[in-house]
């Protein structure tokens, strides 16, 4: 099974998935990077025979802050997000037909095949009393804001963590 890691979180894939970290593809760095396109961390295509369902995954993970998160990562958590789901489609057509890299094509290719799109963002909420920065309720909010801003693309996206991932029925698990 394909395991691929963002931040600290390790994703595990069903077999029947192809999924690859796409913030870390070439054409990506060349051709959206530069050009202030943002890009989702995974994008996992369910291959069972033909392309079935493309995963656009972004992961944000806040158990342990560091420092002061960005309002991009917070308060415009959705926007940045959506951003990043209409890029990464824009990227993929774009690396269909151009990537240089015959494994980034092939996986693109396969994505935008696949006749439906999901649209997840993985929140690791912060480990402690709710405070400014995540108040109850934050990922609530979150999901609500994301189903206005990508109802063109997935109309039921989904918003997971640890404890409800194996509840929602994707092809993956995350530790």
């Amino acid at each position: 099974m394909p395991t691929l890691q963002v931040e600290s979180l390790v994703f595990t894939f069903a077999s029947t998935v192809r999924a690859e970290l796409y913030d870390k593809w070439q054409h990506y760095a060349f051709n959206g990077a530069g050009n202030g396109q943002k890009a989702v961390d995974v994008v996992a295509v369910e291959v069972p025979a033909a392309p079935t369902i493309t995963w656009l995954i972004e992961a944000k993970d806040y158990r342990i802050i560091n420092r002061q998160p960005q309002p991009a990562n917070l308060a415009d958590l959705p926007e940045t997000v959506a951003k990043k789901i209409f890029d990464t489609i824009a990227g993929l057509a774009d690396a269909s037909a151009n990537a240089q890299i015959v494994s980034e094509k092939e996986h693109a290719t396969l994505a935008m095949a696949a006749p439906v799109r999901r649209v997840v963002l993985y929140l690791e909420p912060h480990v402690g009393p709710h405070t400014a920065l995540f108040p109850l309720g934050f990922a609530a909010g979150v999901l609500q804001k994301l189903k206005q801003l990508v109802r063109s693309v997935d109309t039921n996206p989904l918003v997971l963590n640890l404890g409800n991932t194996c509840d929602a029925a994707v092809p993956w698990s995350v530790v």
